[in-house]
């Protein structure tokens, strides 16, 4: 066996020698697809590539997408076949159809949503090689999940908006004058405040609105498109004289529509559906009233603090009825169907209790008792108090709940600035110079917070109240904007990113405004598309 073995070694080895190279190698180059882009230049996802745009609000956007490709072998393309292959659901049926061209025309249609998730497909005939790409293309509602500010001087005010600063892979877009980029105008100058609620006057399904506030007039639009669907003729009621108005109020109810606008002269009108506001009613009482502070709960009592008259007063804004089917008309609300504005019940609060004391803060209830009421921060001439109070109280001599803390190690400044949600339990933010602080309501402790570098004008959460992350807003109650307005002006927003605990888990700072007047957080509302 050994023999046989070593034979066969020998002859192999004669061969090979004896064989020899003539060098008559025939390669045939095989052409590659060396590259493939597209134009325009997609985000690419791992298993798609992927496009985002905003909802189109007056026309219709058209986008052609093109593959650019290159080949090792060949110049041109005659050797290539394009496919677009697309989809949509016909009676329930899913219908493809496939377009044999290079390039694809998609159409956006305004005031909808839309999506398409076309397979793009391409073969090289000169090889037989297929390469598969799959896309997404849709629209977004704009400026949704985003901060509106009205900045600038008296008089040459302007709206912007911040986008992309819910999660840490977004990058953050300012547009400055958001109105003048929409449409080519300046408008809005002379605006005081702004509002925000979630309404359902729009057959599109949209359903987030903002009320712009100027002295002498109001304007009733979507956030996503900034065109007017009403002024101030037809949402303020025909009073007279006409009143000059000062600022709104908005509640912090997931798809309500109830907001608030106060008057120069300290009276107040209400909403609670499509825009339409209306006057309060009065008794005996109360027909003096003068609005110094006011919160609009989450119950739907709105809180009143009359300085002047030194009483506080409660509007059940739930007892009026809410307009629900889109009238061409303005509604017409009957007298004996309204609220009236109430006195607190006596026994409330001792007798001459407010006398020596003031009111800095009404704002959202954080307490168990207090979460569909309000929290109060009040002063006399040394001494800090917190009231927590609520509107759900059983038996007893009123239906109004009060619990009183004193807050002994509370420092605070003639312009500190307050924010209070439900997500920090019996805490309250404040402001003292540029600093904001907690502060403990149980404990009795004052814990340093954030520096933000020069004089903080506002504290606003996004939501002050409990939401729910189907909406798409993630933890908007632990997200606090505080609003900087510097000595050169300029003003600047502050995004701070809070933990459970209230600890700071990150900041984003927003530059380039003039002095910031107003804030308001477009949080989405429900949408029926």
């Amino acid at each position: 066996m050994m023999k046989k073995i070593y034979i066969l070694g020998i002859i192999a080895f004669i061969l090979a020698g004896c064989y020899e190279d003539k060098g008559n190698y025939d390669y045939k180059k095989v052409n590659d697809l060396v590259s493939i882009t597209f134009t325009p230049e997609p985000t690419i996802a791992e298993y798609s590539y992927n496009y985002k745009y905003r909802q189109p609000a007056l026309d219709t956007l058209k986008v052609t997408y093109s593959p650019v490709i290159t080949q090792s072998e060949v110049d041109g393309g005659s050797n290539l076949e394009y496919q677009w292959i697309t989809w949509k659901t016909v009676n329930d049926e899913t219908v493809y159809d496939t377009v044999f061209s290079k390039d694809l025309l998609l159409k956006y249609p305004p005031k909808k949503s839309t999506k398409y998730e076309p397979l793009f497909r391409v073969i090289d005939h000169s090889t037989g090689i297929e390469y598969y790409q799959k896309f997404s293309m849709k629209t977004e509602v704009p400026f949704v999940n985003s901060w509106f500010v009205l900045h600038g001087q008296p008089g040459d005010r302007k709206l912007a908006v911040v986008e992309g600063v819910n999660e840490v892979s977004e990058e953050p877009n300012i547009i400055y004058d958001v109105y003048e980029d929409a449409w080519g105008v300046r408008r809005y100058q002379g605006a005081t405040s702004l509002l925000y609620t979630m309404d359902g006057n729009d057959y599109s399904g949209i359903c987030e609105f903002i009320v712009v506030i100027q002295p002498d007039s109001c304007s009733y639009m979507h956030a996503y498109d900034l065109v007017v669907r009403k002024g101030f003729e037809s949402m303020i009621p025909n009073v007279t004289p006409r009143p000059r108005l000062a600022y709104g109020l908005s509640s912090e109810i997931p798809g309500t529509s109830s907001g608030i606008i106060v008057d120069q002269a300290g009276h107040f009108y209400w909403a609670r559906g499509y825009g339409w506001y209306y006057s309060v009613k009065t008794n005996e009482e109360t027909k003096d009233y003068i609005v110094d502070k006011i919160f609009l709960a989450r119950s739907s009592y709105v809180t009143v603090w009359d300085k002047v008259h030194k009483q506080f007063m409660y509007y059940a804004l739930s007892q009026n009825p809410s307009i629900w089917d889109r009238p061409i008309e303005r509604p017409v609300v009957k007298e004996d169907n309204q609220a009236a504005l109430t006195l607190f019940d006596k026994g409330v609060f001792k007798e001459d209790e407010w006398k020596n004391q003031d009111v800095l803060y009404m704002g959202q209830g954080n307490s168990d008792m207090s979460e569909e009421g309000v929290l109060i921060v009040a002063r006399d001439t040394t001494n800090y108090t917190v009231y927590q109070i609520g509107f759900n109280g059983q038996g007893g001599n009123s239906f109004i709940e009060v619990v009183k803390t004193p807050a002994l190690k509370m420092k605070l400044e003639e312009n500190s600035q307050f924010a209070t949600s439900v997500a920090f339990k019996d805490q309250i933010f404040y402001t003292r110079n540029s600093a904001v602080y907690l502060y403990n309501l149980v404990s009795g402790e004052e814990i340093y917070l954030y520096d933000a570098g020069g004089p903080i004008t506002k504290l606003q959460f996004r939501m002050a109240r409990e939401y729910d992350e189907g909406y798409g807003t993630v933890d908007a109650n632990k997200r606090l904007a505080v609003v900087v307005n510097n000595p050169d002006g300029t003003g600047e927003l502050h995004d701070v990113f809070l933990d459970a605990a209230g600890d700071i888990e990150r900041t984003m700072i927003h530059t380039g405004f003039g002095p910031i007047q107003d804030i308001i957080f477009s949080a989405p509302g429900v949408r029926h598309l």
